[in-house]
């Protein structure tokens, strides 16, 4: 059984360490201090306070080891816990901040068009035209927005101005943009309840397919839904030439006379 061990100043930021007894790594979650109780408990039972780094974000936190814990004379100490214990503990620790970093940085990400009429958040990368297979280019590239003909309409976590959609006609006069009118208010309703029933017939038929047609229906493209599915393209490929013929039987149940 093991306390916290001591780590040099240098150290104290770092999420994972050598624990210099087992050689083995330990995980510390970063605890942001978001109160001063919570840097006066750290205080108290003799926890690291320190600067760190979790994502995209800097912040002062408890160094909280991911270690099972037990009671000895009424006090709480860390007991020795496999490294991958600790980890899969840290994981789950961090991943609802890493989801909302996420989330924020898709946030402030343009809508552009998807190509089908539709719109879509500007990726983070794109495929590399000169990459090729075992050679050293790499496969995708980060988007940048210098250069980008949406450039302008770039305002991360700010709404759009409509004024900013004003154009020059051909005589030279400025018209005013207009919002479309919505054609049918329950549109959007009925394509919901269509794609919980689509789902619904896929799952009956194929219940293997249903995950990838939850995604394409959410707009993902094969190449994203491969990606969250952990499926090879080829697969992805294979699965959605079979969604087709699903789809094409879903739509002849529902077609009006």
């Amino acid at each position: 059984m093991s306390n916290i061990h001591s780590n040099t100043p240098a150290e104290t930021f770092r999420h994972i360490r050598k624990n210099p007894v087992t050689g083995e790594d330990d995980y510390y979650f970063p605890m942001e201090i978001t109160d001063p109780s919570i840097r006066a408990l750290a205080r108290e039972r003799g926890l690291e306070i320190s600067r760190t780094r979790l994502g995209y974000r800097v912040f002062d936190a408890v160094m909280v080891p991911c270690k099972n814990t037990a009671m000895i004379h009424g006090v709480e100490v860390y007991t020795d816990t496999p490294t991958d214990v600790q980890r899969r503990k840290y994981l789950d620790l961090i991943k609802d901040e890493l989801a909302a970093q996420d989330a924020a940085k898709q946030d402030g990400r343009c809508q552009i068009p998807d190509g089908h009429g539709g719109l879509k958040r500007c990726p983070y990368r794109m495929p590399n035209p000169d990459y090729a297979p075992g050679g050293r280019l790499p496969k995708t590239l980060p988007v940048k927005c210098e250069g980008c003909c949406y450039e302008e309409f770039q305002q991360a976590h700010t709404t759009v101005v409509l004024s900013t959609l004003d154009h020059e006609d051909d005589s030279g006069e400025m018209q005013t943009y207009e919002i479309p009118a919505t054609k049918d208010m329950t549109a959007a309703d009925r394509f919901l309840e269509l794609r919980e029933a689509f789902i619904a017939f896929v799952q009956e038929r194929n219940p293997k397919l249903a995950p990838l047609a939850e995604l394409l229906t959410l707009e993902y493209t094969k190449s994203e839904a491969g990606r969250e599915l952990g499926d090879a393209s080829s697969t992805v490929t294979s699965r959605v030439e079979k969604l087709k013929d699903l789809l094409t039987a879903f739509l002849e149940t529902i077609a009006t006379p």
